[in-house]
């Protein structure tokens, strides 16, 4: 359980300083009121928000956001870390959410929750034994999950234990990490019993990058073979 002691705020916001300088991001406070909206985060602190933005480039934005959920013993206080991938205006990827499996009654409830349903690669028995897809278009998704795009996924959502048990239950404590791909963006939230740290955080924001660059370059195969322009590997 994380609790956010005044001594603990103070060091992690010396921890988003240095990462600040390290990737040459600068600070995002306009942002923090409308990523909650925007992104479907729900209640809850965004603070701090830190961006990267260079011309013809895609945004990238770090934030923590905090977060309160009630469990058996009472109400649990957590930090909520995300890396978001903005793209320029005019493109529009495909809707998929990515996560860990945890097992067929939770994969269940998840395609029910959000109206899809779960998309095998059907050539990638790794990926699909550790990762599940949800999405309600079925042929568009696979077609944006090239090795690269899967590759980039794996090293994102498995750095860390399995979110479930060898019961195929969630391990408690543990919030499974997830991306969420849609539209302009690429979201990567992790919530942890500690909080994220800045090096994984920053291995983190590098990944993303390179998820959407593979992403792109998916989303432009799949319309050139959809104008007959290409063949999809």
């Amino acid at each position: 359980m994380f609790r956010r002691s005044g001594r603990r705020r103070d060091a992690r916001g010396a921890g988003w300083e240095a990462l600040a300088r390290e990737l040459e991001l600068t600070p995002g406070d306009d942002l923090a009121g409308r990523l909650p909206d925007q992104l479907g985060l729900g209640p809850g602190e965004v603070a701090p928000v830190y961006t990267l933005a260079r011309p013809g480039q895609p945004r990238l934005v770090l934030f923590d956001q905090a977060r309160e959920r009630v469990g058996p013993t009472g109400r649990v206080e957590g930090l909520r870390t995300c890396v978001l991938v903005r793209a320029e205006p005019g493109v529009s990827l495909v809707s998929v959410r990515v996560t860990e499996r945890l097992g067929r009654a939770m994969e269940l409830i998840e395609a029910g929750r959000t109206g899809s349903v779960r998309v095998d690669t059907g050539d990638d028995p790794v990926f699909d034994g550790r990762l599940a897809a949800y999405a309600r278009d079925v042929a568009g998704a696979r077609s944006l999950l090239t090795r690269p795009v899967r590759e980039a996924l794996y090293r994102l959502l498995c750095s860390g234990p399995p979110a479930a048990g060898p019961d195929g239950l969630p391990v408690r404590g543990r919030v499974a990490p997830v991306v969420v791909i849609g539209g302009r963006n690429v979201l990567l939230t992790l919530e942890e019993p500690e909080p994220v740290g800045f090096e994984r955080l920053a291995a983190a924001a590098a990944d993303m990058l390179g998820l959407y660059a593979a992403l792109a370059a998916a989303a432009a195969l799949a319309a050139a073979t959809d104008d007959g322009r290409g063949d999809r590997p």
